[in-house]
């Protein structure tokens, strides 16, 4: 590889690596925003699931909203078996959800101003795992945690740079809210961001809707400016690089 040469990340996603050039960058932040209900979280849980079944690359997955048991049960529907890795220790779940079942640790243990417990766990699970990804699932939750934009966007940042300065990958799922232009409640995870993805389902007909991504920016990288079609199938989320109807 010359000095020139980006190191390229497979996304496991079939015919996502097509637009952008193989893969992701490897140790950028990848921002993966869209609507409800677009697919943001399977992407992720996908991107991880591929990563240690065929890239060999362990993972590591943050969850703030969705509790562990229901991400298991819901990436068993495609054939994705989180459990199994976490049992052969290549998958790691840091769970910060509001779940009652189990023990959460609670966001609102950490000061407002202070997001270094956040990033010792995570750094705790990426390290004893070896981990190559990471996802953290959404990191807009944190945001409202925070009085100040500019504290809100420094600890974001040193905690996203503290993630990737271990080489790994960090993917974060942002939800646009209904009435907002922006990629997120706050725009800061854009900002940190070198990569964006964004997701639709938009309604065609009173009977349908049609699902499709773009690649807004992927810094390094020549990528496609179009919107493809994209379907979430029984193994997961498949994407159509060329124009060639899914149903062909």
């Amino acid at each position: 590889m010359s000095d020139f040469e980006i190191e390229r990340v497979s996304t496991g996603i079939p015919g996502l690596d097509e637009l952008i050039e193989g893969g992701f960058p490897r140790g950028d932040i990848i921002l993966v925003a869209g609507r409800p209900g677009t697919g943001k979280s399977i992407l992720a849980n996908q991107f991880l699931y591929k990563g240690a079944t065929e890239y060999h690359e362990p993972g590591v997955l943050v969850t703030l909203e969705e509790p562990p048991h229901l991400i298991r049960r819901n990436m068993m529907r495609f054939g994705m078996d989180l459990a199994a890795l976490e049992k052969k220790g290549k998958l790691s779940i840091v769970d910060l959800s509001p779940s009652k079942e189990v023990t959460p640790v609670k966001i609102g243990e950490y000061p407002s101003f202070d997001l270094s417990g956040l990033e010792a766990i995570i750094l705790n699970h990426v390290n004893k795992i070896k981990a190559k990804r990471v996802v953290i699932d959404t990191l807009a939750i944190l945001a409202y945690k925070f009085r100040s934009r500019d504290i809100l966007r420094e600890e974001f940042f040193k905690l996203t740079a503290s993630i990737t300065r271990t080489g790994t990958t960090l993917l974060l799922t942002s939800e646009i809210p209904a009435q907002h232009d922006g990629l997120g409640v706050f725009d800061i995870e854009a900002f940190l961001a070198s990569g964006v993805l964004v997701l639709y389902n938009e309604m065609i007909s009173q009977q349908s809707r049609s699902r499709s991504i773009e690649v807004l920016k992927l810094r390094g990288s020549k990528h496609s400016s179009r919107i493809h079609s994209m379907r979430i199938t029984d193994e997961g989320i498949r994407v159509w690089p060329a124009e060639i109807s899914p149903g062909a």
